[in-house]
């Protein structure tokens, strides 16, 4: 992924700023997953993708942390 992907993507998940996950999704075919997430009646479902074509279904990398800092992403 380049630079520009990660900043827009980024700058994407701050439209989740407030929402409560609220359930899990997956297509019919079972061919790619997501969540759901509400703030007051909104609700939007979030896919996770291999990328921004929606070309397959992708990884998320949930970690547990206590104090969570903008600069703790792991770097590789």
């Amino acid at each position: 992924m380049f630079a520009e992907d990660v900043t827009y993507a980024a700058d994407k998940l701050k439209e989740l700023v407030g929402y409560k996950i609220v359930d899990t999704v997956m297509t019919p075919d079972n061919d790619s997953y997501g969540f759901v997430v509400q703030k007051g009646k909104a609700k939007k479902v979030c896919w996770v993708d291999c990328d921004p074509e929606g070309n397959g279904p992708g990884w998320l990398q949930i970690e547990e942390k206590e104090d969570v800092q903008k600069d703790d992403a792991p770097r590789w």
